[in-house]
């Protein structure tokens, strides 16, 4: 944390509990509160509501618009703070909460409102909502304690940006950031339309599945519908792999479809700009490239085994089939504990078309499971589970049924709660950052098709 102009200004004055004295702390050190704004140049310190990620403008630079407060102003207000710098030039705003110090900023009023833009004097320093403020001024102190539990204050913390494990039947519009997996036209509406299909990496039991292949596991790929994308404003170039904002997406859960969003132009502002792509190295990213980095492990591991490890079993012995991914699938082998003392055999030389039936010792990881949590897998008439599994030489499917499933986990009652708990074991195995080797006995089969 380099704070050079914040730290400039020094530890030492009296403790801040009001308003007036907050004002007067400022005022000592030059400079002014929001309510106080007037055109011209000034230097303040406030606090980030919310802010639109930068996007690149029509000429060589970015634009980022911050939504910012302070003590002085009512709950709901903000004043709008524009900043025009080159992408590596913006500053590291990572969400509401955070508290800028920004030195030489010019004030304009825009619709009867002040309003802050940058000038390539302006300095802006930006002091993290994890920061510490032990040893700065004890007008930072005074804007900490107004936090709430995040450290965002109460009266500036965004209601808008949401993951979209957060949306459920009573959220109507809502602001997104999300990566970009699918997108084709739409031939079904009413308008011209774009069908997308995008994820933040995060899930929600109210999303459907999607009929095309993202490579994302589990509940986290979200349909986006784009009406009319001719009317909107700004629209930027639709392409997978980029992200992107999504400002007043309308939220819409049926029985048929799922959790599903759309985006139009907003006829109240025609001129809002409804999608703004996110380059990937801003700083509000962070926590969504987080995300996909576990979420994209979890699918494909780089794995270097080594068979001269000591095997890692999961309490007895189990009895599993392997589907291999390409189309000749797997089965039920029964296995003796003596298995383990056979060689250990590459998952690529078992889906290479070995004679059905015959038993393998394979040492893998656990990558994903299907149903996506063990409550489902509960609820099935039949316990079943199929796991993806992985070796440095490549993956496949394990279908494990039945006594394999609770031999497997070393399943003994066969009461709800305990399944449960027991269960949950495999499904931590794939959520884990660094999964456990297990040995299992494996044998090929063919699955049959459709009638």
């Amino acid at each position: 944390m380099f704070l050079e102009r914040i730290r400039a200004l020094g530890f030492d004055g009296s403790p801040v509990a009001s308003v007036p004295e907050y004002v007067e702390q400022l005022h000592d050190h030059g400079l002014v509160a929001l309510k106080e704004l007037a055109p011209g140049a000034a230097s303040m310190v406030c606090v980030v509501s919310n802010f639109i990620p930068a996007a690149r403008t029509s000429g060589t630079d970015f634009k980022m618009v911050v939504r910012v407060s302070d003590p002085t102003m009512l709950s709901n207000d903000t004043v709008t703070f524009v900043v025009f710098r080159e992408l590596g030039a913006m500053p590291d705003i990572r969400g509401a909460g955070d508290v800028l110090y920004l030195e030489d900023v010019k004030v304009q009023e825009f619709s009867g409102k002040p309003q802050l833009v940058s000038k390539h004097s302006t300095i802006v320093e930006v002091l993290h909502s994890g920061d510490s403020v032990d040893d700065l001024l004890p007008l930072f102190s005074y804007l900490r304690r107004g936090s709430g539990p995040q450290g965002v204050p109460q009266s500036v913390r965004s209601e808008y940006l949401k993951s979209v494990s957060e949306l459920g039947e009573n959220t109507r519009y809502v602001d997104l950031l999300v990566e970009l997996l699918h997108v084709r036209p739409a031939s079904h509406f009413s308008r011209p339309a774009l069908r997308c299909v995008v994820t933040d990496y995060t899930e929600n039991p109210l999303l459907h599945d999607v009929e095309v292949h993202t490579g994302v596991p589990g509940s986290r790929c979200l349909w986006c519908t784009v009406i009319g994308p001719g009317d909107i404003p700004g629209l930027p170039e639709l392409v997978v792999g980029h992200f992107y904002r999504l400002r007043g997406a309308k939220v819409v859960v049926d029985r048929m479809d799922g959790l599903v969003v759309s985006i139009e132009r907003n006829d109240k502002f025609p001129k809002t700009k409804v999608v703004n792509e996110v380059s990937r190295g801003l700083p509000e990213l962070g926590a969504l490239l987080t995300r996909r980095e576990q979420c994209r492990n979890r699918v494909s591991r780089p794995m270097l085994i080594d068979t001269t490890a000591p095997p890692t079993l999961i309490q007895a012995p189990p009895t599993v089939s392997a589907i291999p991914a390409a189309p000749t699938p797997a089965a039920i082998a029964p296995a003796e504990p003596e298995f383990v003392a056979a060689d250990v055999t590459p998952i690529s030389a078992i889906t290479g078309g070995p004679d059905l039936g015959t038993r393998y010792h394979v040492r893998v990881r656990i990558v994903d499971v299907f149903p996506d949590s063990a409550h489902d897998a509960c609820q099935l008439p039949d316990l079943r589970v199929v796991l993806e599994v992985a070796d440095a030489s490549g993956s496949c499917l394990l279908l494990c049924q039945g006594r394999a499933v609770e031999e497997l986990v070393g399943l003994k009652s066969v009461g709800m709660g305990e399944r449960l708990a027991a269960l949950m074991a495999v499904w931590d195995q794939a959520e884990a950052a660094e999964a456990s080797w297990i040995d299992l006995c494996v044998a090929p089969m063919v699955m049959p098709g459709p009638e």
